[in-house]
């Protein structure tokens, strides 16, 4: 399976529900994501710009929002499988307890795989507990396993399919990933001072963040400058 139809599928994964969870209101990432083609994953845009504006109704913020099907599976990605992976991902697809190690979302055959394999647990993270411009939390654990006579760098990632952050994550799925680097260009997040002098120029519309108006052209050139004005006066 390639790396942009595993993705999909995780993205489609039914995550489950909690009667903690709100989602039922207005629906939960898995559910909204239903209807939606491989092809339409690779067709949207890598990122796309919402502009927020003052009490004076002068632009002054970007909200950037990332694609994460193409953070994950688009162009720059570093994600690839192995016959480690390929094993691991197998093993924990089974209908089985969760195993007691620091990653999530690991079940008991496929972490006594990895523990076979020498495994070293770097680091444990949620997108969620820093800033992002990501579309879905990602949850997951920088790893090294032995392969080929070297330690060589992997990472397992879970999506999060929910409503509430506190859970409704896919099964854990493994990685190579060189460097932990899941992509190359496309960066998790940039802040406004990033965005204005590094993609400001490439942006060809906007959407106003709180009612959805749409901006080009001659109103988006103003907003534009509205921006680096606020930004750097």
């Amino acid at each position: 399976m390639d790396i942009q139809l595993k993705i999909y599928n995780m993205l489609k994964e039914n995550t489950g529900t909690h009667f903690l969870d709100s989602g039922g209101a207005y629906g939960r990432h898995f559910e909204r994501n239903q209807g939606k083609s491989l092809q339409d994953f690779i067709n949207e845009n890598e990122q796309t710009f919402e502009v927020g504006f003052d009490k004076d109704g002068i632009a002054d913020e970007i909200i950037r929002n990332v694609s994460v099907f193409h953070f994950l599976a688009g162009n720059g990605s570093n994600l690839e499988f192995d016959n480690i992976c390929k094993e691991f991902n197998k093993l924990n697809e089974l209908d089985e307890s969760l195993a007691d190690c620091e990653p999530c979302g690991v079940n008991i055959s496929a972490w006594n795989y990895l523990v076979s394999n020498g495994v070293e647990v770097h680091r444990t993270w949620n997108t969620y507990n820093g800033d992002s411009d990501l579309s879905q939390t990602l949850q997951g654990a920088n790893l090294s396993i032995f392969n080929d006579g070297q330690m060589e760098d992997y990472i397992l990632i879970q999506i999060h399919g929910g409503c509430d952050v506190r859970g409704g994550y896919t099964d854990a799925v493994l990685f190579k990933c060189e460097e932990g680097i899941i992509n190359e260009y496309l960066f998790e997040y940039m802040d406004n001072y990033e965005l204005i002098e590094y993609e400001l120029e490439y942006i060809t519309e906007m959407k106003d963040w709180l009612n959805g108006d749409l901006y080009e052209g001659k109103k988006l050139d103003k907003i534009k400058k509205q921006l680096i004005n606020n930004n750097y006066e």
